[in-house]
């Protein structure tokens, strides 16, 4: 590859991927946020907070993701200089994203009684329903915070995103310091004023962003809204077929790994904690790639739609460089200290947290070893999106996830009596088994269609 080529799509690449990471990382510090001030409430309120907003945010990253198939549409069109399109397309994105308001709430408003039916104790799930019917006051606000994202993604305008994620991270604590412990005159609402602070801090959030848009003129907000407001079926069809797989795939990741703690659960609490520690980690070391993912996606399909797939190609392989570089120097790190990042967490100086911290730190050297794998298949299903392929990664992605990397968890885990590390050498698995199998698929996808149109090129010259 050209040196100037590639260091000019280095540019562009960070420019879009460094706002849209630190952002990933301020959601994170949000829940982080969340779960050290509802811990000063107790074990149950902690628990209820924690399962509570696993069941939200699965469900809510599972529909974001349909939505966030806007990205790349929005981008082809912009590289194919259609600027109408684009906010047309960004507007039909906005009106699914309320449209899938009401399934999403009716969905965490039932988990309560599943959770009863499978023997859940009833104070613990009271708790998990005052904090879900609380939270999903935000539920819309998400959905459409989402969509806005993806549509700034787009346009390469990722700081505000990140100006926004960072003020919410302040607004979402001083909300909490009002509602969970009763300040300034308010009640104090427990677990449910968690819920309560997360959501107006959605709407809050959702607010700012959508000034920026509306105060933007380059933006056209205007005709945003007039997408929204009249629906064009061709796009809508657009929009699902590429993202129900995208949503499907984030699915089928995050429910692998939530499944691998309800299995955590059985070995016993020390085990369950030392998952929690170290999964809460590599959750923050995954934002960095996912946010590089991103950017891959729109840079690609920008590429794409200019009729550049040599620049798409360039683009797809330098998000992959950075984030495998990025992920190798986390595992590092995870492997070189992991009691220093557990004592973050617990008193490491505690008698009582020895076993947890065995655990966690037999659980740290097996997450080191999965993390570049990891940061592969992040990058390689962001880069698969910018081509418009979702539909045959998801199903890699099944395979990987759940067909070795489910499965082999609960087999090492209980047959094999591995326990805890089982489950998580079960993750790594089917981690490196996605990553490799998307990889293979990017370059199939990528590389060989660069080559096609090369080939085109030189007959006709």
């Amino acid at each position: 590859m050209n040196r100037t080529a590639v260091t000019t799509e280095l540019r562009a690449t960070l420019a879009i991927a460094a706002p849209l990471a630190a952002a990933n990382l301020a959601q994170m510090t949000i829940g982080f946020t969340n779960a050290v001030m509802v811990g000063r409430l107790g074990g149950v309120p902690l628990a209820a907070a924690g399962l509570g907003a696993s069941l939200y945010v699965t469900i809510g990253i599972a529909l974001q993701g349909i939505v966030s198939a806007l990205a790349p549409l929005a981008a082809h069109a912009l590289g194919a200089g259609d600027r109408d399109s684009a906010a047309r397309i960004a507007g039909q994105g906005l009106a699914l994203a309320l449209t899938f308001a009401l399934p999403f709430v009716l969905i965490i408003m039932t988990f309560d009684g599943l959770l009863l039916r499978l023997g859940y104790d009833p104070a613990l799930a009271a708790e998990i329903r005052r904090y879900q019917h609380a939270i999903v006051w935000g539920a819309p606000a998400m959905l459409t915070m989402g969509a806005l994202r993806s549509f700034l993604a787009a346009q390469a305008r990722t700081r505000p995103v990140m100006l926004v994620l960072f003020g919410g991270v302040a607004a979402n604590a001083a909300l909490n310091w009002v509602f969970i412990y009763g300040h300034l005159g308010a009640p104090a609402l427990g677990v449910a004023g968690a819920g309560y602070s997360t959501a107006a801090n959605q709407w809050i959030m959702l607010s700012a962003l959508a000034c920026y848009v509306a105060a933007s003129p380059a933006l056209a907000a205007a005709r945003v809204v007039r997408g929204m407001l009249a629906w064009h079926w061709r796009d809508i069809a657009a929009i699902l077929r590429l993202g129900l797989p995208i949503g499907g795939i984030f699915l089928l990741e995050i429910g692998s790994f939530v499944a691998t703690g309800v299995l955590m659960g059985l070995i016993g609490a020390d085990a369950l904690a030392a998952n929690q520690i170290v999964g809460n980690c590599i959750g923050f070391t995954f934002m960095v790639p996912f946010g590089l993912a991103q950017a891959a996606t729109v840079r690609i399909a920008y590429e794409c739609g200019s009729g550049r797939r040599d620049a798409a190609w360039r683009a797809a392989v330098v998000a992959l460089t950075l984030g495998i570089c990025f992920m190798v120097a986390a595992s590092i790190v995870l492997w070189l200290a992991p009691r220093a990042i557990i004592a973050v967490y617990i008193d490491v100086s505690a008698a009582e947290n020895a076993a947890v911290i065995a655990i966690a730190v037999q659980l740290f050297a097996i997450a080191a070893l999965f993390q570049v794998f990891d940061g592969m298949q992040a990058v390689a299903a962001g880069a698969l999106r910018g081509y418009k392929d979702t539909a045959i990664p998801m199903l890699l992605a099944c395979v990987g996830y759940w067909g070795f990397g489910f499965l082999g968890s609960w087999v090492l885990a209980f047959p094999l009596g591995y326990g805890a590390p089982g489950l998580w050498w079960g993750l790594a698995i089917g981690t490196a088994v996605v990553g490799v199998l998307l990889t293979l698929r990017l370059y199939r996808v990528g590389a060989s269609r660069r080559y096609i149109d090369a080939g085109r090129a030189e007959r006709t010259g």
